[in-house]
């Protein structure tokens, strides 16, 4: 029997439980829809990168970059690049700055990470942790449509993939009792010990284990390798496949292909392959801004206009006209 109104005209605590959560999943489906803008597509450009984007300052030169630097440069990248994308993913650490200035248009969605830097090992495994000062609490303080975890995972190591598996779980249910999405990024790592030629051999099978064990836990939306380590390799048939297969794994969650740092006419060609088999678009980073990365500011974003936001247009026109939007996943 649907519970009825209490002695004090008030809903009682059964139906007060179900309209919460009735409306939590609504604002969590509304939120994962803006993702991909009014075509349903996502074009993502992700500039969440913390400590892999000081590495690759020191890389090119660029030694003792401060915070205020990297704040300042992720402005510039924002600045450029967001009008251009459906979605950004930014962190709080140093991309508070963008937010505050205003630099992602209201048109475009936000996605915010919730792991630190750094992964622990277990065993023979790599697992993430949480950040200590940021939670899906202060992502919607700041106007997130989603939270992001990026976790190392290896579906052949139990006792790390034991432990990542119950973390997805915990921070869906954080995030889920808020009304926001989780997008679950998993990294089919390569170990120390292992050889290129043994990884290569074990890549699909480790990425399709992988989606077999974290689509069921509930994250939203999946942001997936494309499932070919080199395209040189192997044919535009077989390639098509894999990614048919991949989306096969996903069920009735939505994916994104991410970039990996592959150069954008390679990207490009993944995304066709990966939207032709039903991706909802991409979600890319480096690969796209790398050419950007400068020290000083107003060059990195001199070039952001030049070649980085053209690139970003590229993939975008490409998922469009080939990927399947979010509503009809």
């Amino acid at each position: 029997m649907t519970p009825g109104p209490t002695s004090a005209g008030r809903p009682s605590a059964g139906t007060a439980a179900t309209t919460s959560d009735s409306a939590s999943v609504v604002g969590r489906r509304r939120r994962l829809l803006r993702l991909g803008g009014s075509r349903g597509i996502i074009a993502g450009i992700a500039i969440d990168h913390r400590d892999s984007l000081r590495l690759m300052l020191e890389r090119r030169g660029a030694t003792g970059t401060s915070t205020s630097d990297l704040r300042s440069l992720k402005l510039r990248l924002t600045r450029v690049l967001a009008p251009a994308a459906t979605a950004i993913m930014l962190d709080a650490e140093l991309g508070g700055l963008a937010l505050e200035a205003g630099a992602v248009p209201s048109s475009v969605a936000l996605i915010m990470p919730l792991e630190a830097q750094g992964y622990e090992t277990i065993g023979g495994g790599l697992t993430s942790t949480l950040l200590d000062d940021f939670s899906p609490t202060e992502a919607l303080r700041y106007g997130a449509d989603a939270c992001k975890l990026l976790l190392p995972y290896r579906p052949d190591d139990l006792g790390s993939a034991a432990r990542q598996e119950a973390l997805v779980s915990t921070t869906v249910a954080a995030c889920h009792e808020l009304g926001l999405p989780l997008v679950i990024e998993p990294v089919v790592y390569r170990r120390p010990t292992e050889t290129a030629a043994a990884y290569a051999d074990a890549y699909r099978q480790l990425l399709l284990g992988a989606v077999a064990r974290l689509q069921p836990l509930g994250a939203d939306l999946l942001k997936l390798p494309f499932p070919v380590l080199d395209m040189r390799a192997t044919t535009e048939s077989a390639a098509l496949d894999a990614c048919r297969t991949l989306g096969a794994a996903c069920a009735d969650t939505p994916w994104v292909l991410l970039g990996g740092g592959v150069d954008t006419d390679t990207f490009v060609e993944q995304i066709r392959l990966a939207g032709t088999a039903g991706a909802a678009g991409f979600l890319a980073g480096r690969g796209i801004w790398s050419a950007a990365i400068a020290s000083d500011a107003d060059d990195a974003e001199r070039i952001a206009r030049r070649v980085c936001r053209p690139d970003l247009e590229r993939c975008r026109e490409m998922a469009e006209r080939v990927a399947k939007p979010l509503g009809a996943q």
